[in-house]
C-alpha cells in the first residue's frame, strides 16, 4: 500500500514537474493561449490571466486571480508534444491542451 501511494505521488510530481518546466498550450473554441505554470503555485497566461496551481490528489487545480477555478485529472507521463482534451474546470468547455516549450 505504501509503495502505490508513494508511486502516485512521484507520477503526480513528474507530470507536474513537467507543466513547470515546459508551458501548456490550450485551444478552445473562442481562440487559443498558453500557460505557464511556476514552481511557487503561481501561473500565468500570454492573454493575461493569472492565478495560483496545485496538486489535490490525483487531480490538478487552478484557480484565477479574479475566483473561477477548479480541478481536473492530471495525466501521467506528460512529455513535450503530448496533446489531449478535457474539460477546462474554469471555463467548463472541452479543450484542447497540447504541452509545448517554455517560451
Amino acid at each position: 500500500m505504501i509503495m502505490t501511494i508513494a508511486a502516485a505521488v512521484l507520477l503526480q510530481a513528474s507530470a507536474a514537474d513537467t507543466l513547470v518546466e515546459n508551458a501548456l498550450h490550450i485551444s478552445t473554441s473562442q481562440g487559443e493561449y498558453t500557460t505557464y505554470f511556476n514552481a511557487d503555485g503561481t501561473y500565468s497566461t500570454s492573454i493575461g490571466i493569472s492565478g495560483s496551481w496545485w496538486l489535490e490528489g490525483s487531480e490538478l487545480c487552478v484557480q484565477r486571480s479574479t475566483g473561477e477555478g477548479g480541478c481536473q485529472p492530471l495525466q501521467e507521463n506528460l512529455h513535450l508534444g503530448d496533446s489531449w482534451e478535457a474539460e477546462n474546470p474554469t471555463i467548463g468547455e472541452t479543450v484542447t491542451y497540447t504541452i509545448v516549450p517554455r517560451g
